[in-house]
């Protein structure tokens, strides 16, 4: 039901990373001349536009940058409401649009400052930790909504994005009609990235394996030499996917075939080799902005921050991150105060969409948001056994009641009890629902 093209989109980036390849004088491109000139006929039915903001809202002397925008169709119909979504990663590009079919109200997507079409003018910039924060792409979403003479929009985030989101609809209540934010970040601190619950739910499962295949799993790293996180991070990408966790299961039972055993195997080692090919500035994560945004505001670059776990004889034991570490000591990216979503209350209609099972941004942080972010109205709904963005799959293949559940949260309205049930009376997954 998922596709890996949407989870490459809201991906939270919870891995070890290569070290940094920073560009330079020689072969850096500003957002304009990547989207004006060197790619332009790749994003030209995007019809996008450009609006010039602050380089840092707090420090006006630092100059201007440009920030690209795009409705999805190309048309913007003043006869319709509109929906802004912000982007995940961070750093995830906006040119794989969002929704697969034709929506009725207009889509704005904006690319968030540093990436893509929206990197600064000059390297300087590009590399200057004061341009990033996630305050500075909210109060973008501001500027943007003024130059369209937009009066009141919704406002989607998944992933990362629920974090600008959030900002956004508490600095600018007046101009959100409703709120939704579905795979949530509540704070930036280590359990973020630690994630001790997926660690929980994983080490549950492993909890119920036989003997001769703990040692099994052992081999990956013993006999074939793929580093230990090896598991921590296949399960990570698997359990994206809803019911990823018995499907982990349901693979590792099948190594009593000594076949399937070692096509497993081959597929670790390839997971661990570095790419062959340079990946489109347009349509991957950019490096840069996603360790300046995760190094400053999401607590990466704190003392032994883990963002994996090693594997042995059935345990998994967290490790610390000292490349990520590395990287954000090399952007001169420093925590100064990590991100709590509790310093942006709201007091517009909140709707939650999560997966139990999320691997990326796990439950407890949707709750804790939930719990103490909304002022006002607010309404949850946790898919059990689901994955990084239960919400959007669903409604991307068409289903009727979801559709109506997304309409509903567009709006600020209550989703009935009445209709929940009916879903998950009729459909093979089960939303977990409560509300104020």
């Amino acid at each position: 039901m998922k596709s890996t093209i949407l989870l490459a989109l809201f991906f939270f980036g919870f891995s070890a990373q290569a070290a940094l390849t920073l560009p330079t004088l020689a072969n850096y491109e500003s957002g304009r001349t990547l989207c004006q000139k060197t790619y332009a006929s790749l994003i030209a039915h995007e019809k996008g536009t450009y609006v010039t903001v602050p380089f840092d809202y707090s420090n006006p002397a630092l100059g201007t940058t440009d920030i690209y925008s795009y409705f999805v169709g190309g048309v913007y119909d003043s006869s319709k409401e509109t929906l802004l979504y912000f982007t995940g990663g961070p750093g995830s590009t906006a040119h794989w649009g969002l929704f697969r079919q034709a929506m009725p109200y207009n889509v704005l997507i904006m690319e968030q400052r540093g990436i893509g079409c929206s990197r600064p003018a000059t390297l300087a910039q590009y590399l200057n930790p004061a341009f990033y924060s996630s305050e500075n792409v909210a109060r973008d979403a501001e500027r943007i909504r003024q130059h369209l003479g937009i009066s009141k929009w919704t406002v989607y985030g998944i992933s990362y994005g629920t974090v600008p989101a959030t900002i956004y609809s508490s600095l600018f209540p007046q101009a959100t009609r409703a709120t939704i934010l579905e795979g949530v970040v509540f704070d930036g601190e280590s359990g973020l990235w630690d994630a001790p619950h997926r660690r929980k739910l994983l080490q549950r499962m492993l909890g119920t394996l036989p003997a001769d295949l703990l040692k099994k799993l052992d081999q990956v790293h013993t006999q074939y030499g793929v580093p230990a996180i090896w598991l921590s991070n296949y399960a990570r990408t698997q359990m994206m996917y809803d019911d990823g966790l018995n499907k982990i299961k349901e693979r590792f039972l099948g190594f009593t075939d000594e076949k399937k055993y070692q096509e497993f195997i081959k597929e670790m080692v390839s997971m661990f080799e570095p790419i062959n090919y340079t990946p489109h500035v347009l349509f991957v994560s950019n490096d840069i902005p996603y360790f300046m945004i995760a190094c400053q505001e999401l607590g990466l670059a704190l003392p032994n921050m883990s963002t994996a776990d090693v594997y042995k004889n059935g345990v998994l034991t967290p490790v610390v991150d000292i490349e990520s570490q590395g990287n954000c000591r090399q952007l001169r990216a420093a925590t100064k105060a990590t991100y709590k979503a509790e310093r942006y209350p709201l007091t517009v209609p909140v709707t939650y969409f999560q997966g139990a099972d999320d691997s990326a941004t796990a439950s407890p942080q949707a709750i804790r948001h939930y719990k103490t972010v909304p002022k006002a109205s607010k309404q949850i709904l946790i898919q059990v056994r689901g994955g990084h963005n239960p919400n959007l799959q669903l409604v991307n293949i068409e289903n009727v009641r979801q559709t109506q559940f997304f309409d509903l949260a567009f709006k600020g309205q209550k989703i009935p009890k009445s209709l929940v049930k009916e879903f998950n009376d009729n459909e093979e997954v089960f939303w977990a629902f409560t509300s104020n």
